[in-house]
């Protein structure tokens, strides 16, 4: 098992560990009597149908596979607009930057994925929510690196391509005191490449729905 899944299902436990915590104290807190409440209740319970939701999320990103071999963990971050289908299903278009450190030179690879995904929500008779999902999208890979000729010459070189991927996942999902929604989860994601090498990757994520 890689260094990049190791660090990601670290980073998940702790996320999970802080969102039962704010599950515990939302529902034991000086907010459970008062009436957001009953707002809490319809979006944990009650369905996503006909509500649009905005996103933004970050966390940590890993390496498997052979791009593991190539660079060092990084971060993500990005945003992303739902619509709710039904009342368990949301479809969802997103954006997101994930960037890795180089492990050979004195560069990085960025990965910019613009997605479509599906999101299932799992009925629950608490207020911690499962979800799982899955989706697919353009990818847009480019790698920039900067290499030193003595005594004092730097040449930065630059490639970028477009490639098709996809990723699946899944989490939890937690109201907060207000009228957002704090939730945590891990996903693959997988870019197939064209003159870069597949790149296989992990992201463990953290984030806050708002409704509109």
């Amino acid at each position: 098992m890689n260094r990049g899944l190791w660090t990601c299902i670290f980073g998940l436990a702790l996320l999970t560990s802080l969102a039962v915590s704010v599950s515990a104290e939302t529902l034991g807190g000086p907010y459970g009597n008062r009436r957001e409440d009953s707002y809490r209740e319809r979006t944990g319970r009650g369905g996503f149908e006909g509500r649009t939701m905005l996103r933004f999320h970050a966390g940590i990103s890993g390496a498997t596979g052979d791009f593991d071999n190539l660079v060092n963990t990084g971060w993500g971050l990005g945003a992303s607009l739902g619509y709710g289908i039904s009342r368990s299903t949301v479809l969802s278009w997103g954006v997101a930057y994930h960037r890795f450190g180089e492990e050979f030179a004195d560069g990085h690879v960025g990965i910019t994925p613009v997605t479509m995904a599906v999101d299932y929500g799992f009925s629950s008779s608490g207020r911690v929510r499962p979800w799982i999902s899955g989706g697919l999208g353009l990818y847009h890979v480019s790698e920039k690196t900067t290499e030193f000729f003595p005594p004092s010459t730097f040449v930065i070189t630059s490639d970028s391509e477009n490639d098709f991927g996809f990723n699946f996942g899944f989490g939890i999902a937690v109201p907060t005191s207000g009228r957002s929604t704090f939730g945590t989860g891990f996903k693959f994601h997988h870019v197939v490449g064209n003159r870069f090498i597949d790149a296989d990757f992990l992201t463990v994520q953290a984030g806050l729905s708002y409704p509109l």
